[in-house]
């Protein structure tokens, strides 16, 4: 059996950092991966298990948001 990697691989935190450069990315001591919106009042965080679930919380977050 040949198993093989899809092409389009799981982002990685520097990924997300890229794709949203308001927003400080880090991995917690308990292994969930965090996002703080740079500026704002008043903070916001979101987070998630996985990098590419912080990407559906940042979107989330920024959908409730105007403008």
């Amino acid at each position: 059996m040949n198993d093989h990697v899809s092409s389009a691989a799981e982002p990685t935190l520097d990924d997300v950092a890229r794709e949203y450069p308001r927003w400080h990315t880090w991995k917690g001591i308990s292994g969930l991966v965090y996002a703080s919106r740079r500026k704002t009042s008043p903070p916001a965080v979101v987070r998630a298990e996985d990098p590419m679930d912080l990407i559906d919380q940042i979107r989330r977050w920024e959908g409730t948001r105007d403008g």
